[in-house]
């Protein structure tokens, strides 16, 4: 059977690549990982979709381009029981795979990690910031963060993490739950994310 890893950036995107399997490339059975991060009713909507013949598994990761080079991403993954050789490919890609029983949970799963994730990094922004406010060199006070009781996946990734991707899952799930808990993240997150970077380059 054939196996294809769907990573794009929308749902319309993900609908979009189904279309064009089934019309140009795919005329029998398929194995298909949507990697892609979707809303959890966009999951529930575009994935039931696909042919019969198909195995289509939500599989939403986490672990960014280090995570992705290493094969350690963490896998969220919702669909039918993985056979061998789809448990080998996960193993490839995955240290952990967590499994949920319906499409959408692990969107959902997703979506508060990566929320959780923007809070840890804005708050990492904000603090660096204030140190630098009150005469701590931001980059000298990073270093402290990475071995103390501060430190965070965040804090180890600031100057790398893709924030973008995580302020559209916030986004996201937002859309779900209609407002979120704790730090209001609809301020300009970017803003304060791009000064403290800025700090930790001019310091360098």
């Amino acid at each position: 059977m054939d196996s294809v890893i769907v990573a794009v950036r929308t749902a319309d995107q993900v609908s979009a690549v189904f279309g064009s399997l089934q019309d140009h490339c795919v005329k029998g059975p398929l194995t298909a990982f949507v990697v892609t991060t979707l809303a959890a009713e966009d999951a529930r909507r575009i994935l039931p979709s696909a042919p019969d013949s198909w195995r289509v598994f939500e599989a939403p990761v986490s672990g960014g381009p280090r995570g992705a080079r290493d094969g350690t991403l963490t896998t969220f993954l919702s669909g039918p029981a993985p056979t061998d050789a789809e448990e080998r490919l996960l193993a490839d890609i995955s240290g952990r795979v967590f499994r949920m029983r319906n499409y959408g949970e692990a969107a959902t799963v997703k979506l508060l990690n990566n929320t959780l994730g923007t809070f840890n990094l804005l708050s990492t922004a904000h603090i660096l910031n204030l140190a630098a406010r009150i005469g701590i060199p931001a980059k000298e006070f990073l270093e402290v963060i990475r071995v103390s009781s501060g430190q965070s996946w965040m804090s180890d990734n600031f100057s790398e993490v893709q924030y973008d991707l995580l302020l559209k899952d916030v986004g996201l799930l937002r859309g779900e739950i209609g407002s979120l808990p704790a730090t209001d993240l609809s301020g300009d997150v970017e803003q304060e994310i791009l000064q403290a970077r800025g700090l930790l380059e001019s310091e360098a």
